[in-house]
């Protein structure tokens, strides 16, 4: 039987070992309880996913013994800290941002690793009846005993999308956010519309800005849960500036040579500000 690569996450840090790679044994974690596992072929590769606890911490707190230090210990920044003197853990986050080849080309398996286990882990019983489910034999998926239902993983797609006028563009504070940070608008797609519908509708009800030339741009799987993120560029076509105080606490337009704080890079709007996602815009 081959061997398995292991992609260990402790709330959304993955374990690497001191070759930055990923392990094939369970490192030495007195203490620590795996919540869940679920093997899988994650970039043609055999593996086996597990999550330990807590399950979607923010704080990702866990047995001292991981870190060698009590449960205030600092979180992660893209070095890593250091696990029993045998490897780091390291943000998902970092990944989309890792300039080492090796650690970017983890970063879709590892999105992909971390959104099937919070999926498995969340998909505990049938919509349909609320019988127990089992993992399908063949598929990723969850089989009702009762009713025989089959529950495939959740895709949330969403779009994002960089608004242009007279060369600058638009960015917003978001209500929803704890950071003072400006990025692009964005919102979840709707029943019964197209991606584009969806652009003009979020940026309309933010903003009560109208659109003309919106553009595809890239995508990029966001496992926070279970996003999709389809980003897009548009041109302003009319109206001016006025926000819904629910989503947005400000908006304005930003010359490109004079940006504010923004999301940090590998994020897609990262990407869509500073154009790397497509620069034809």
């Amino acid at each position: 039987m081959q061997e398995q690569y292991l992609y260990i996450f402790r709330s959304s840090e993955l374990y690497l070992d001191d070759t930055t790679t990923l392990p094939f044994r369970f490192p030495d974690m007195p203490g620590i309880s795996r919540l869940d596992s679920l093997d899988l072929t994650l970039a043609s590769r055999p593996a086996r996913v597990i999550l330990l606890e807590p399950a979607l911490s923010p704080a990702a707190v866990v047995s001292a013994s991981v870190c060698g230090q009590g449960p205030d210990y600092p979180r992660t920044g893209e070095s890593g800290d250091r696990a029993q003197n045998s490897g780091r853990w390291m943000r998902l986050r970092d990944f989309f941002a890792a300039v080492d080849p090796a650690l970017s080309a983890l970063a879709s398996p590892a999105a992909r690793a971390l959104g099937l286990i919070n999926w498995h882990h969340a998909t505990r019983v049938c919509s349909r009846c609320g019988g127990p489910l089992a993992d399908h034999p063949a598929e990723i998926a969850r089989v009702c005993g009762a009713c025989r239902v089959t529950s495939y993983p959740r895709i949330s797609p969403a779009i994002i999308v960089l608004v242009h006028r007279e060369g600058k563009i638009l960015l917003a504070r978001h209500a929803a956010r704890n950071q003072d940070i400006y990025a692009c608008l964005a919102g979840f797609v709707e029943h019964g519309e197209t991606l584009e519908e969806c652009v003009s509708r979020e940026v309309f009800e933010e903003t009560g800005l109208k659109l003309k030339n919106i553009r595809y741009a890239g995508s990029q799987s966001w496992p926070y849960p279970d996003q999709f993120m389809v980003a897009f560029n548009a041109d302003w076509a009319s109206g001016e500036i006025r926000t819904d105080p629910a989503e947005i606490l400000e908006a304005r337009w930003f010359d490109p040579s004079d940006l504010p704080a923004m999301p940090m890079p590998g994020t897609v709007a990262w990407r869509l500000i500073h154009g790397a996602l497509n620069p034809e815009v």
